[in-house]
């Protein structure tokens, strides 16, 4: 099974726990098949006792012999089998955590694009439910499995032994067990992936309403989402009775067949033992062996049933993992020039498929299945410590430009370079060390504010971060936090205001002092006043430190050292503030158009 294949590296790094554990299980189970022989044994010794009329003492020392070793056998069969699942059991969870530890790896790796393909819930339904899944695959389905497939042997063995012929009465039934076990596992394993599907759009829902609570709630849409939910959840019910019913019919089909091979030796044997073909001490060994069989033929429903929805699981994982990484380290990596020096980009063109649009514009395909071209042609050139401003209109390619810069989207050797250095040669992580990156649509978790604050730094002194939210403009909101500096932000920073967000996840990469500071028209929720001592307290860190700045208030950027104007993914206009004005051109109207407002009393 091509899913199986995923499991080799972890199986070859647990192998000596597992090799442990199976040769526990033979040990085991080998030790159990000896108590109906020394059972059958006893009776034997026993009827032959009786026959030749020893006294009550003789009986007595033969039965407690006989007692005695059965009971030893048991209990050192009962250590051994209890082995065998603390190193099995033990063997599942680690091979888990190491998987769960990897999945969560390549997530981490996957570029932005996968994100905006996939659902949230989808994701996490694999990383959560699949995993936990298949740990149960790991566990007590290899346990069982290798126990029935050793117990199925030696106890055929002692049987064939006894007699064939009850051997093979006994087996009759179990052709009809096979076809079945293989219909029914079938329609479980069918069945499972299809549950496990649907419980991640179930997950992907309660997302999405928990992040969008406060729109549902403003537009009365309760019922309606709540409906919606409803809807996702009985088709999960559905699925999972269908799961549910052949699971149920699996185990009593098991244990019936089991039951009527029981009832053929019952029929078949009695005569046999009559007529001295076998002894009553084999008959009710055979009889004993028989129902060990049953009892691992029962669960082989269970088995069956956790083997199908593990394999289904394993499936979803594999389809994760296999994922290509289309963000990775050049085969023969450069060290990032230090400093990054001068910026060169020459005919940048970025485009994208239909499903990777992630631009936080809202720059969204055109949903005629062809690439749209998010960038066409692009080249400026920006000198060490200059500031660049980019302005055009929503979906005009800003916020793609800047996700290059910051190495979040690949694009093809040849088109920016640092100091001369192409980027597509530089490693990931030392060009991500090198750029600050302040997104529009910033995100912060669920710790203190300093924390999020010194989220690049975890060594930074708390005197260090109370001076880059000054920088920031935010230390003046910190009397409106209970605790200021260590105020629990609730998720994604759902305490604070927009305003207050931006200027955490500014004040964060301040910290970092980058070479190369990216702010994704990042004062868009920040008043005009509050916005212009922020870039106040810019200039001073902006001094020898080349910053690229996406606006739509003209004014952030008029001090710029060159402006570029974006249409359609083309730079139309570019200059200073002064010679774009004099060019009077789309910058010089749009410029008109905000003064107009500013004038009327509007916000820019």
């Amino acid at each position: 099974m091509r899913e199986l294949r995923l499991l080799g590296p972890y199986l070859r790094r647990y192998r000596g726990t597992y090799l442990l554990g199976a040769a526990a299980i033979l040990g085991a189970v080998f030790l159990r098949v000896l108590v109906p022989y020394l059972l059958g044994d006893s009776i034997d010794v026993l009827q032959g006792a009786s026959s030749a009329e020893l006294g009550g003492a003789a009986v007595s020392r033969l039965i407690a012999k006989g007692a005695l070793l059965i009971v030893l056998v048991a209990v050192v069969g009962a250590l051994v089998r209890t082995a065998s699942r603390l190193l099995i059991l033990g063997g599942s969870r680690r091979v888990v955590h190491d998987l769960r530890r990897d999945v969560f790896d390549v997530l981490l790796r996957l570029s932005p694009s996968f994100y905006v393909r996939n659902k949230t819930g989808e994701i996490m339904s694999r990383a959560v439910n699949d995993v936990r899944n298949v740990q149960g695959l790991m566990g007590p389905v290899y346990m069982y499995l290798a126990e029935t497939a050793v117990m199925y042997v030696f106890c055929a063995w002692m049987m064939l032994a006894i007699s064939p012929k009850l051997f093979l009465v006994a087996v009759l039934p179990f052709p009809l067990f096979v076809w079945a076990a293989r219909r029914l596992a079938g329609r479980i394993q069918r069945g499972s992936k299809a549950a496990q599907e649907k419980l991640a759009d179930v997950s992907s829902k309660v997302d999405e309403s928990l992040q969008g609570h406060m729109v549902i709630q403003t537009m009365t849409l309760e019922e309606f989402d709540f409906s919606r939910f409803e809807e996702r959840c009985e088709e999960y019910r559905r699925l999972n009775l269908e799961v549910t019913w052949a699971r149920g019919t699996l185990a009593p089909l098991m244990m019936g067949l089991a039951s009527l091979g029981t009832i053929l030796v019952l029929w078949a044997g009695a005569p046999m033992v009559a007529r001295g073909e076998v002894s009553l001490g084999n008959f009710v060994a055979t009889v004993f062996y028989l129902q060990m069989m049953a009892a691992p033929t029962g669960v082989l429903g269970f088995v069956i049933s956790s083997l199908q929805r593990g394999a289904a699981a394993l499936s979803r994982i594999r389809e994760l993992v296999e994922t290509e990484v289309t963000l990775t380290d050049p085969p023969e990596p450069r060290d990032v020039p230090s400093p990054l020096g001068d910026l060169s980009v020459r005919g940048l063109t970025v485009e994208y498929a239909p499903p990777e649009l992630p631009d936080s514009e809202g720059e969204s395909s055109n949903g005629n299945g062809k690439t749209r071209t998010a960038l066409r042609d692009v080249s400026f050139e920006l000198a060490a410590g200059e500031t660049l401003g980019v302005v055009g209109h929503t979906g005009a390619g800003k916020t793609t430009l800047l996700r290059v810069l910051a190495r979040e989207l690949e694009v093809e050797p040849g088109h920016v370079r640092f100091s001369g250095t192409d980027l597509t040669d530089l490693t990931l992580a030392g060009v991500r060390e090198r750029v600050g990156y302040v997104p529009q649509e910033t995100f912060l978790f669920s710790r203190t504010l300093a924390e999020n604050v010194a989220l690049g730094r975890p060594d930074a002194a708390r005197e260090e971060i109370a001076r880059a939210l000054d920088d920031a403009r935010l230390s003046k909101d910190l009397d409106q936090l209970p605790n200021g500096l260590d105020t629990l932000l609730g998720e994604r920073g759902v305490n604070l205001s927009g305003g207050q967000r931006q200027r955490t996840a500014l004040a964060r990469v301040m910290l970092l002092e980058p070479e190369l500071l990216l702010l994704d028209d990042t004062l868009s929720a920040v008043d005009s006043g509050t916005a212009d001592e922020i870039l106040e307290r810019l200039v001073p860190m902006m001094e020898g430190r080349s910053t690229v700045i996406v606006a739509h208030r003209l004014s952030t950027i008029q001090h710029a050292d060159r402006i570029l104007v974006l249409e359609e993914g083309s730079v139309i206009e570019e200059g200073t503030h002064a010679e774009l004005l004099e060019l009077d051109g789309t910058y010089a109207r749009l410029w008109r158009q905000q003064a107009e407002r500013d004038d009327d009393g509007g916000d820019t």
